[in-house]
Formats: structure tokens, sequence, C-alpha cells
């Protein structure tokens, strides 16, 4: 059976992991300055584990998040919580979140597979989701971060969604919202 390793930013965020799941391995970034070595280290576990990315919501945990899978070329799992759910003390980050939601999290993990032919063109996306909002409910869908209309494309083509796929997301959480209204 695959290990799990899962890079996370700092010890906190190790503590709070291993105190929910106390066999799976975690590797500190120790920020976004992430060394060489611990690329490296990352690279060679990805060869024999399944390498999960969870960083805070937060934009240095958005930087370290892209520098890892950028490094292992994508070949690892991605896995996200909503800021809201991770806010404590005025503080952002893993450790702050529940440990429902953070088994939550990690239990709808994605990977980024995409390919040089994407199922979606860039003018297919911004003809379907027009606005922050859309682009918000898809963020929500995907337990994304708030990130710019590039970032929400590049991930969605990473995930190979197609026309079909994304308007029926947006429309049934157009349809769930207008049946709250009513």
């Amino acid at each position: 059976m695959e290990k799990i390793v899962i890079v996370v930013e700092g010890k906190t965020d190790t503590a709070k992991i291993k105190n929910i799941f106390p066999t799976i391995a975690t590797i500190e970034t120790s920020g976004s300055a992430i060394s060489p070595a611990t690329l490296a280290l990352i690279k060679k576990l990805s060869l024999t584990n399944k390498i999960i990315i969870f960083t805070d919501p937060d934009y240095p945990g958005q930087k370290i998040r892209d520098i890892v899978s950028s490094y292992l070329d994508n070949n690892c799992y991605h896995a996200f919580i909503d800021k809201n759910k991770a806010i404590r003390n005025k503080k952002v980050g893993i450790a702050q979140a529940s440990d429902e939601d953070i088994k939550t999290s990690l239990g709808n993990v994605i990977q980024f597979t995409g390919d040089n032919n994407p199922s979606l063109s860039w003018t297919e996306y911004v003809n379907i989701v027009e606005d922050s909002n859309k682009r918000r409910i898809l963020q929500t869908y995907y337990n994304w971060p708030p990130v710019n209309n590039k970032k929400t494309y590049k991930w969605l083509t990473y995930l190979n969604i197609t026309q079909t796929e994304l308007r029926t997301i947006l429309e049934e959480k157009n349809n769930a919202t207008n049946n709250k209204i009513q």
C-alpha cells in the first residue's frame, strides 16, 4: 500500500496533523523560502509515496503550493481548506482549523493531471465564468482559496474540466442558492 506524506508549512501544522493522524508522515517547508534540500527530499519521497500538499490558505501557502507542485511536475495531490475555517486568534493556518475540517480537506484531495491540450479554452472559460461571483462558486465547490481568473482557469484545465462540467457545477450551485432564497 502506498504511504502518504503531507507537505505542510511548519511545526504547528505537523503537530496538528499528527494529533489527528499519528501514522501519517509530514514534511515541513519552514515557510516559503523552501530549501533545495527540502525540495529534493520531497521529490525523492514522491517516487514511492503519495504526496499531498496541504498549506495554509493564504498567499505564502499558495506560493509554497505552486513551488512544490511545479517541482514535482504536478505529480502530487492537493488538499485545500477554506480560509474562514482556518482562522483562530487572528491567525490563519492549518494548525488553527478544527480536526473535522482537516479530515474533510484531506478526504477531498485532488490531483492536477492536465496536459498540454486543455479540455477548456480560455475563451470558453471567460464566456462561462463571466464574473467574480461565478469564480467564487467554483472556488467554493473545489474548496480552493480565492485566486484570480488565470489561476482558476489553470487549475480547471489541470483537472481536465470541460465546458459541460463547468456549466453543470455552476447551474447546480445556482439552483441550490435559489432554492435557499425561496
